[in-house]
């Protein structure tokens, strides 16, 4: 029930309703007495459906729906875990058929409704245990005096125990079933404990009373459980603001607080109140009707998810509306208008049939109309004003060529303690002097590669990227191009700072792979030089984002780039703030890729995780290279022999570690002479056919198709074999080989003791098994991969 005293502040974010009247009565109230009466006399069979909705000050686009869907699951797994879900019900991620539970948001609120939630607890079943039956009965069979204090103790009679078998024998138990407890009253604890729970990039902190943050300082709560006459508020406390059945609408159309009696009457009134807070149904209506507002024309909209996904995360009622701009700018290059629409103006671009950009766009508006068109005007102002400041930077910028600006550099801090841009781009070309390039790039590409390294940050220096920051990169290749630069040079500093994360598109160009790859491999190297790394979810130097650009390309352009090899080669010769030895910064650098290249592999490309790990177990210096061994793995599990071979790859490395002992060999070479069995020599020469296989015959030239894949280009000569991607070692065909090993293998384990009594004997079979486990663990540690 809500009854205030007077002049009750009801907040809805900047503005604050005062109420006139004396109190919130009964009556304006949509929940009632008796709703709360039904609730509590309800059993605890019977479901009700729970809506519980947090109305904050805007929140960022960018965290919304992770919020909104956290607090979503965080309630279910509370709600399941206190018994408050009908049986049979799973939580999020197990399995379940639907999700129990509907999230909804817009900036001003986070929305959970779940249709299904029990009036009481689940009853609980529960045995008690009590004495061994050996103590709690005499040789009579009579009770003792341990079984009759147990039965005390619990308050029920002799007659009401039972008896259950344990492991450790039978015992006297009661069997007790712990009734439930209201849901009305455990919801009050469920619902604050979830909504404090949720966390945030960045948060703030309000209260006078609680130490706790929030993204945006909470102004209202409702908590419902039940629908219409059978409804009842949950009452809880958050952070100062008490929860309660109203809600409000849209901030400018609907001021007043709007009461609900349940989810079905909260959606007419948010409706009728000018909010929508389906993020779909907006989603679609800013669609539809952008794209209606350009059909008539025979233009189209500039597709843009990221973009639509900010506009629905920044709207409670969108409403998009038609604007123009001036066609003199469209001199300007495409990507510096689109970004300036984009990226400072969310609005969205058009262009006609053919692609070419049109000299209109879309705003999209937080309310229903613009009748007099004032809105639309303020937005071409503003737009025009923009475009004449690009145009301005683009003629003023080219009076000094990207080659005249790198001495520029030098007064552009890249970081306190990796020295200036200009520090930076001579690391990146001692780097590229250790990776062997020529094996990449064509004779005639080598050049274009280091001309733009040295230019790949000239346009940090330029009036235009100073005030558009966006275009750092697409503005060198820009200038770069119509300052008479060769298409390779201006492609790749356009390319460079792709691909933004695992989710990004690599640069098309191997040149620009190459930058790209140089430039993040040198802030990683110096990140953690400088102790710069990511610490638990801070990560300032975005050093998490550079590996996954890194694996990235080396993946996606099948570059067999050594990174241990790079790292202790550059190191020494790179020159800034150095606050690790060498090697230290080499064990952590690459278990920091090491790890961005797990998540690839199990989360981007979708392998299992046991073959994951067995791959990276046997090395993952070359990440194309662990790509390969991964999709080999992947493509032959499942057979018989490839499973019996894990299963004699773990049996052999359990010897090794664990029987053996110092005392019992020592490395060395397999001394034919010695074998007594003739299991132990067929299974010596298999080994040998199979290992001679592995480094002579495994490496298979590129397929005609292959060669216009990127990364892929005609070998000068054999000799090149080992070293780049014209030639690939064929591990699918090395597993097939190992697997065929399968029989001698068996054969070896049923018939030969390995740890004999001889120590000869004893240490020639064990360095035949260690030979095995090394042609195994060439590709992957077998012994890591799960049995069916």
């Amino acid at each position: 029930m809500i009854s205030e005293t007077r002049n009750r502040k009801v907040e809805t974010g900047s503005s604050v309703v005062v109420e006139e009247k004396s109190t919130i009565d009964h009556r304006q109230s949509s929940i009632s007495e008796e709703g709360q009466s039904a609730i509590v006399n309800r059993p605890s069979s019977i479901t009700l459906p729970l809506l519980l909705e947090v109305g904050c000050e805007e929140i960022p686009a960018r965290f919304l729906r992770e919020a909104e869907q956290s607090l979503g699951k965080r309630i279910i797994d509370r709600l399941d875990k206190f018994l408050l879900l009908p049986p049979g019900t799973q939580p999020v991620g197990q399995g379940m058929q639907g999700n129990p539970a509907q999230t909804f948001s817009t900036p001003r609120r986070l929305t959970v409704y779940v249709p299904e939630v029990l009036a009481r607890q689940r009853d609980v079943d529960s045995e008690i245990l009590g004495p061994p039956v050996k103590v709690a009965l005499d040789a009579e069979g009579k009770y003792t005096r341990a079984a009759i204090s147990f039965a005390e103790k619990n308050s029920v009679a002799l007659e009401d125990l039972i008896r259950t078998t344990t492991p450790k024998g039978e015992y006297l138990a009661l069997r007790k079933i712990i009734p439930g407890e209201l849901a009305l009253e455990k919801l009050r604890s469920i619902l604050g404990g979830a909504i404090l729970s949720l966390s945030f990039p960045k948060s703030m902190h309000w209260s006078e009373k609680s130490a706790a943050h929030f993204v945006r300082p909470i102004r209202w709560i409702v908590a419902i459980l039940g629908e219409g006459k059978q409804a009842a508020t949950v009452d809880f406390e958050v952070l100062d603001v008490k929860s309660g059945d109203f809600t409000f609408g849209h901030r400018a159309k609907s001021r007043q607080p709007q009461f609900v009696t349940g989810f079905e009457d909260y959606m007419r009134k948010l409706a009728e109140a000018h909010v929508e807070i389906r993020p779909d149904v907006r989603r679609e209506r800013v669609l539809q009707e952008a794209q209606g507002l350009v059909e008539g024309a025979s233009l189209k909209i500039v597709q843009d998810k990221g973009l639509v996904d900010w506009i629905v995360n920044s709207t409670e009622w969108p409403r998009p509306i038609f604007g123009s701009f001036d066609e003199r700018f469209l001199h300007l290059p495409r990507e510096i208008l689109v970004t300036v629409m984009r990226d400072h103006q969310r609005y969205l671009a058009v262009e006609d049939e053919q692609g070419n950009l049109r000299p209109h766009f879309v705003a999209v508006l937080n309310m229903d109309s613009d009748e007099k068109g004032l809105i639309r005007q303020g937005h071409q102002r503003v737009l025009s004003a923009r475009f004449r400041d690009a145009e301005f930077f683009w003629n003023a910028d080219q009076r000094i060529p990207l080659r005249d600006r790198q001495g520029l550099l030098d007064r552009v801090t890249y970081h306190a303690s990796l020295g200036t841009y200009g520090n930076k781009v001579w690391r990146m070309q001692v780097i590229s002097d250790e990776i062997p390039v020529h094996k990449f790039l064509a004779d005639d590409q080598v050049g274009p590669l280091r001309v733009a390294i040295l230019l790949s940050k000239c346009d940090l220096t330029t009036q235009m990227v100073q005030e558009f920051p966006e275009l750092q990169g697409i503005v060198g290749g820009l200038y770069a191009e119509v300052q008479g630069e060769p298409k390779e040079v201006s492609d790749a500093i356009r390319e460079h700072y792709l691909p933004q994360g695992f989710e990004g598109s690599s640069p098309k160009t191997l040149t620009g792979a190459l930058l790209s790859f140089i430039d993040k491999f040198d802030a990683v190297l110096a990140g953690f030089a400088a102790e710069l790394e990511p610490r638990g979810s801070n990560d300032p130097f975005a050093m998490r984002r550079s590996a996954a650009g890194i694996i990235k390309v080396l993946v996606d352009h099948n570059l067999p780039i050594d990174l241990k090899k790079l790292i202790d080669m550059s190191y020494s010769k790179l020159q800034f703030d150095k606050r690790r030895p060498g090697g230290e910064v080499s064990k952590l650098a690459l278990s920091f890729i090491g790890d961005r290249l797990r998540y690839h592999l199990e989360n981007i490309r979708g392998f299992r995780y046991d073959t994951v790990r067995a791959v990276l177990a046997a090395g993952f210096d070359v990440p194309a290279d662990a790509l390969a061994r991964t999709e080999a793995m992947e493509g032959l599990r499942g057979g018989e022999d490839f499973e019996a071979v894990s299963a004699a790859a773990k049996r052999i490395r359990n010897i090794l570690a664990k029987s053996a002992t110092q005392s019992d060999w020592s490395l060395g070479e397999v001394d034919e002479s010695i074998f007594e069995e003739a299991e132990e020599r067929d299974l010596y020469s298999a080994y040998k056919s199979r290992a001679n296989y592995g480094s002579k015959r495994s490496w298979r030239c590129v397929t005609e198709y292959e060669v216009g894949r990127p990364g892929i280009r005609a070998m000068k000569n054999p000799q090149e074999a080992m070293h780049i991607q014209g030639y690939a070692r064929d591990y699918r065909k090395e597993l097939e080989e190992i697997s065929t090993l399968r029989p001698v293998v068996d054969r070896f384990f049923d018939k030969v003791l390995v740890m004999a009594e001889d120590r000869a004997v004893r240490q020639n079979r064990l360095r035949l098994l260690k030979k095995l486990d090394e042609l195994f663990s060439g590709i992957a540690h077998f012994a890591e991969i799960e049995g069916q």
